[in-house]
């Protein structure tokens, strides 16, 4: 009887470790994104919305980096006509995104939690 070998190959990555922003000014090439929340959850009766928490993310050139703890998220990059250019899905473990860098201009950045949206602009 033949038995089927998985070969499971890891591939070590070098991340780039961006110093500690102080502040919410551009530092060098990293600037903070702003989000705003798009939360249309109807808030019933008995049911409080309880205070959110707005993402922290920077942006330094393609890269996109968490600075802190973070929800699990979907991430959509979308283009001035609203069409989705980039999709991907950042686990609460993970600090940074590279955006491709094919996109160029601004778009509209979103995060997606649960039923909550949080959104602002990147220039690339």
């Amino acid at each position: 009887m033949k038995k089927n070998i998985l070969l499971v190959v890891i591939i070590g990555v070098a991340l780039t470790i961006l110093p500690q922003p102080i502040s919410a000014q551009e530092v060098g090439d990293e600037e903070e994104i702003e989000f705003r929340i798009d939360d249309d959850a109807p808030m019933e009766p008995g049911n409080s919305k309880t205070p959110v928490l707005m993402p922290t993310l920077w942006q330094n050139g393609y890269l996109l980096d968490f600075h802190g703890t973070h929800a699990d998220y979907v991430l959509r990059i979308l283009d001035d006509t609203a069409n989705v250019v980039y999709f991907a899905v950042v686990p609460s473990m993970q600090t940074q995104v590279w955006l491709p860098t094919t996109l160029s201009g601004t778009y509209r950045i979103e995060l997606v939690s649960g039923s909550l949206l949080f959104y602002g602009y990147i220039t690339l």
